[in-house]
């Protein structure tokens, strides 16, 4: 029978070994000097900074770990659910979702909607727009922009967050937390927990999805001086990212909802619920390959053409509907497979109300 305890921690040995750079990460977390969470963060950050270390430490992580994916006894009990709970041990987080968050987090730098601390030092806000825009040059420098405001805002309430930050380090409740066996850094956060509007600013807080920035479109001038790397990038920035992909959904919408009405099908629009139980009368997906920079062009008006063609087989499905329909378009963000998007659906009017 496979021992799983020495599996991990022959895992451990060979990434020492192997990578210098993760060595000193697990030796600090060896010694108490990085707290579970924060080593796990350091290593996902070094990783996710390097794609040649990355393919190496999937290798490595891969071949190590074979002996549990063999063995049926150590399989998890629940594939689906955020929390996987063990025979033995405490819950942890699904390794599925784990390896969600770090696939999305190589494209969107950061999750806030998922994340409990702080923004990492370093880290771009991950924020979309609120524009009409549809060039995805122009998308990806107003996004820039955007995450540039937000992150001037953030650390304009650095001050007053490192003031709560110590007044917990030194308040009778932390010391009660820490003495259920907390170390210091998870103790700290579960007594800041309730206080997030006190520690971001509104527009960028822990644990919601932030609202869209709106700002101004790069002029003219500024588009015509841009070199062809720095056009791609924008381009990029646009396409590869959630916030990216969601600041585009408005343009889409009412491009699909021009081209259905030219071949006479009127219906109303309302935004994508994925809780909301419908009958879904056509629907069709616009997606491409993120393969990086290099694989698209920038000229290439991806918003116009996903529209277009979304329209376009949404109305043939509906083919002489003639009954009030509803609009619903939605993001595709299928990153694990490198396949990103925009998808549309008609739903009926006498279902999710």
């Amino acid at each position: 029978m496979t021992d799983p305890n020495q599996v991990f921690l022959d895992f451990a040995t060979q990434v020492a070994d192997e990578f210098p750079s993760l060595a000193a990460i697990l030796t600090q977390a060896k010694e108490g000097d990085l707290s579970e969470q924060d080593a796990l963060r350091s290593l996902s950050e070094a990783v996710m900074g390097d794609p040649k270390l990355a393919s190496e430490f999937r290798r490595v992580a891969f071949e190590a770990l074979a002996p549990l994916r063999d063995d049926p006894k150590h399989q998890p009990v629940d594939h689906g659910g955020l929390m996987m709970h063990k025979k033995r041990g405490l819950p942890m987080l699904n390794p599925l979702i784990e390896g969600a968050i770090i696939e999305r987090l190589q494209f969107d730098h950061d999750i806030p909607e998922m994340r409990t601390g702080d923004l990492l030092q370093g880290i771009s806000p991950a924020v979309s727009v609120d524009t009409d825009v549809r060039d995805p040059v122009s998308l990806g420098l107003m996004m820039k922009a955007a995450s540039d405001v937000v992150a001037a805002k953030h650390a304009e309430v650095a001050p007053a967050r490192r003031e709560l930050v110590e007044a917990a380090l030194n308040s009778d409740t932390l010391a009660l937390v820490r003495a259920t066996g907390l170390n210091a850094a998870d103790a700290r956060d579960i007594v800041l927990s309730g206080r997030s509007s006190a520690l971001d600013p509104p527009e960028y807080r822990r644990g919601t999805v932030p609202p869209p920035v709106r700002i101004a479109a790069p002029s003219g001038s500024t588009l015509i001086a841009m070199t062809p790397k720095e056009r791609r990038q924008g381009a990029w920035r646009f396409l590869s990212t959630t916030q990216g992909r969601r600041s585009a959904v408005q343009q889409i919408t009412e491009l699909i909802h021009l081209g259905l009405k030219k071949d006479g099908i009127e219906v109303t629009v309302r935004d994508f619920n994925v809780e909301t139980h419908v009958e879904i009368l056509a629907h069709h997906e616009w997606t491409i390959c993120i393969d990086g920079p290099h694989a698209m062009h920038p000229a290439f008006n991806l918003i116009e053409i996903a529209a277009l063609s979304i329209a376009k087989s949404l109305a043939q499905q509906a083919g002489s509907l003639r009954v009030p329909a509803i609009l619903e378009v939605s993001p595709v963000n299928t990153i694990n497979t490198r396949s990103v998007g925009w998808a549309g659906r008609l739903c009926s009017t006498d279902s999710g109300q």
